[in-house]
């Protein structure tokens, strides 16, 4: 089965097509509501489905290879209970027709009753310093959890520090155009405190107007342009399927973060990203965190740091951030790099304060963003150790550079294996037999 599976990536790499085989097209052949497809006896994390491997956005199997359907939820099931209850083995034969129990079934009958159900849940561990709590989001499977996104969550002024997922090298084949769920407070919040309310542009007016000390007609910093809005830690276009873009939709994976910051850099800044994993065919392992309390000047002119949330004795929660950053990593290389955006578009002119280490973005070509707009977040880059000295949420990892715009090892690999099999239908011919 190996040998099949090398193969298969082999002759991808290659841009030629098998004579036989299963291919299925994320955004054309998932039944809707799609169930999980994972590949048995995988690894229990993002890297446990079966991917697309380019931004055509096709999963490829041999004749024979076997896949792990799964619609999880205690509610969820396969329409169709002659191939399960919540789980089923299918074995590919050719096209998009698979084998459930010696039945052949087209790929598009194997429909969940609902999306399958994801779970965030306190692991038992701690993160940072040790009284930080460690969440863990992904997908219960009969026994086993598929954990997609790891969250360091502050229970106490219930803000998250930061997020650990991974970009996969043919993220630019996700799917696309699926309605946003609605995000989920789970159990992380304590009761009274309604996290999507909080959200809400009335409600941040109300909050922010009280903090400063000004009337709610007085505060033109909350307006139909400026306000803020559920910034993603791990983004829902980082992931490949719709299943795994819902398990975002949690407050935890959010910090309050300004729309015009939101839609601007920031999302500038995960595109780059994303297309940069795709170029160079890489696992990036990304974490996303804030650093510091926004403020803004009171009533009397001294700068105040804001919250969603105050309670009647005071009591604040859920801190705007003074910065977000990103740290993408590839550790096969150990390069890695942190970009630093400004979470405030009233702050004309940067100082010190906001600028934590020296930018090094001249060196950072893959990048695309207007990174001195003010408006669209003043952003910056960072050397990791760099940036650990003064954000030391991050966690450790080892770093030989930056990383930087340099050759795609995977390409030049693909390039000697065509010298070397440049006869493709003995290759193919092989996997034919296997």
């Amino acid at each position: 089965m190996n040998i099949q599976h090398n193969l298969q990536a082999t002759y991808k790499h290659l841009n030629v097509f098998p004579i036989s085989g299963c291919s299925i097209a994320i955004n054309h052949d998932l039944p809707e509501p799609q169930p999980l497809l994972l590949i048995p006896e995988g690894s229990k994390d993002g890297h446990g489905f079966y991917l697309p491997e380019g931004a055509d956005g096709i999963v490829t199997l041999a004749t024979g290879q076997r896949m792990l359907l799964a619609c999880p939820g205690n509610t969820n099931g396969f329409n169709n209970t002659n191939i399960g209850l919540r789980t089923a083995l299918a074995t590919c034969d050719s096209g998009t027709t698979f084998y459930v129990n010696s039945v052949p079934y087209n790929f598009s009958k194997f429909a969940c009753k609902s999306y399958p159900f994801n779970t965030a849940r306190y692991s038992g561990d701690t993160c940072y310093d040790g009284t930080k709590r460690h969440i863990e989001i992904g997908f219960d499977v009969e026994s086993d959890f598929y954990k997609l996104i790891d969250v360091c969550f502050d229970d106490v002024l219930y803000t998250t520090l930061y997020v650990k997922a991974t970009i996969v090298s043919g993220i630019l084949g996700n799917e696309a155009g699926l309605k946003r769920p609605n995000f989920t407070e789970d159990n992380f919040y304590p009761p009274g405190m309604s996290v999507d309310n909080l959200y809400t542009r009335n409600t941040q007016l109300l909050t922010i107007s009280n903090i400063l000390g000004l009337g709610p007609s007085g505060n033109n910093y909350i307006n139909k342009t400026y306000f803020l809005t559920r910034g993603h830690h791990a983004a829902k276009a980082d992931f490949i399927y719709g299943s795994q873009q819902n398990a975002t939709f949690h407050f935890v994976n959010v910090s309050p973060q300004w729309q015009t910051f939101n839609g601007g850099n920031w999302d500038r800044l995960e595109s780059s990203v994303r297309a940069y994993a795709d170029k160079k065919k890489l696992d990036l392992v990304v974490y996303t965190g804030t650093y510091g309390v926004a403020t803004l000047p009171n009533v009397t002119g001294i700068e105040t740091e804001l919250y969603l949330y105050v309670d009647s004795n005071n009591n604040k929660a859920i801190p705007v951030p003074k910065l977000f950053w990103k740290a993408v990593y590839d550790p096969k290389s150990q390069a890695g790099v942190v970009f630093v955006g400004i979470n405030n578009p009233y702050v004309s002119n940067p100082q010190r304060d906001y600028l934590i280490c020296n930018d090094v973005c001249s060196k950072i070509s893959w990048v695309y963003w207007d990174q001195k707009n003010i408006t669209k977040g003043y952003s910056y880059c960072c050397e990791v150790d760099d940036f650990r000295y003064t954000v030391k949420t991050l966690p450790q990892f080892p770093v030989s550079g930056l990383l930087t715009e340099t050759e795609n090892t995977n390409d030049s690999c693909s390039l000697r294996m065509g010298h070397y099999f440049t006869p493709i239908v003995l290759m193919a011919g092989i996997l034919k037999f296997l």
